[in-house]
């Protein structure tokens, strides 16, 4: 499913178009960035065909919901998805890449899953969103701290993912990000 215009204080999110996916490219051959995203270093070139076959794998589950996001001026950023949706259980399972590094530590990923986050518990009524990320990965598991997650346990079933070597899982919960936005930050 193609995702809605998002509008947040320093990123819109839109729908990820074909002319977004050599940008991807690029960033999936630079191989700090794939290291974060994937855990090891790049093994091959990534070809627009990856990309594509990315996009289509995306495509096939009929839940799932795929954002690119740029800054306000129009730039194309990175890219954000929810993916192996439950339905039933209202949980859903979150992908970020903020592939250019000239916006690394700077807020941008943090406003773009603030601006996920508020669309899918206010709108889509979900209940809790997952994600793993990489524990060497210091940088990513501070925007999603202050964007509400928590570490949580590694269950094989359910919900929680079963993680691999080196992976963490953390979870959100609607209840805990409302209360989180609610509170006033301080000046």
């Amino acid at each position: 499913m193609i995702g809605c215009n998002l509008s947040g204080k320093k990123v819109n999110l839109r729908p990820l178009m074909d002319d977004d996916l050599p940008r991807r490219v690029q960033w999936m051959n630079d191989a700090e960035t794939v290291r974060l995203y994937s855990g090891i270093y790049p093994i091959r070139v990534y070809l627009l065909a990856d990309a594509e076959r990315w996009r289509q794998a995306l495509e096939v589950d009929r839940w799932a919901i795929v954002w690119a996001f740029e800054t306000k001026e129009g730039r194309h950023i990175g890219d954000l998805d929810l993916h192996g949706i439950d339905r039933k259980e209202l949980t859903a399972k979150l992908t970020v890449l903020l592939g250019d590094k000239e916006y690394w530590s700077q807020g941008y990923g943090t406003d773009a899953i603030t601006t996920m986050l508020k669309y899918a518990f206010s709108d889509l009524c979900f209940d809790t969103i997952t994600l793993k990320v990489f524990a060497f990965n210091k940088r990513a598991i501070a925007c999603y701290k202050k964007c509400g997650f928590e570490k949580v346990p590694n269950t094989p079933s359910g919900l929680w993912s079963v993680i691999g070597p080196g992976e963490e899982q953390m979870a959100v919960t609607r209840k805990r990000f409302m209360e989180q936005a609610s509170i006033p930050k301080a000046a």
